[in-house]
């Protein structure tokens, strides 16, 4: 299944993130980077920037979890969902990935205060009267 994706400006796909960053349901993906400008070549950055987090709705990911959770965790056992945050600089613009569709966005929604909220903000194009 393609991942779902949502484009806004980012402050407000920053907010989503934000959310997740909040709880302790997540883990950062080797796929954070900073990406190469295209055109110019390794020793240009651009302005693009790529996060990637591993988020689990259903368990809280700390240094006292309990022996069973954490070997769970550990062996892939547990509820996972992929959530892809691009960040573009250049034009003030980011996007979200969430892969398994509105399934995974609703098991977001229920287990991560702010995270509907702030999805629904980046889904309708900003907040009214947003410039940005």
């Amino acid at each position: 299944m393609r991942p779902q994706e949502f484009n806004g400006g980012i402050a407000d796909v920053r907010a989503v993130e934000d959310a997740i960053r909040a709880t302790r349901r997540y883990t950062e993906g080797i796929m954070t980077m900073r990406t190469a400008h295209p055109v110019q070549g390794e020793d240009f950055p651009s302005r693009t920037f790529i996060k990637h987090y591993e988020v689990y709705p259903d368990t809280e990911i700390t240094w006292d979890m309990p022996v069973g959770a954490a070997i769970d965790w550990l062996c892939g056992d547990v509820l996972r969902v992929y959530v892809l945050f691009r960040y573009d600089y250049r034009m003030n613009k980011a996007a979200i990935g969430i892969k398994d569709g509105p399934e995974a966005i609703k098991q977001l929604t229920r287990a991560i205060p702010g995270f509907g909220g702030a999805l629904q903000v980046v889904n309708n194009g900003g907040p009214k009267g947003d410039s940005g």
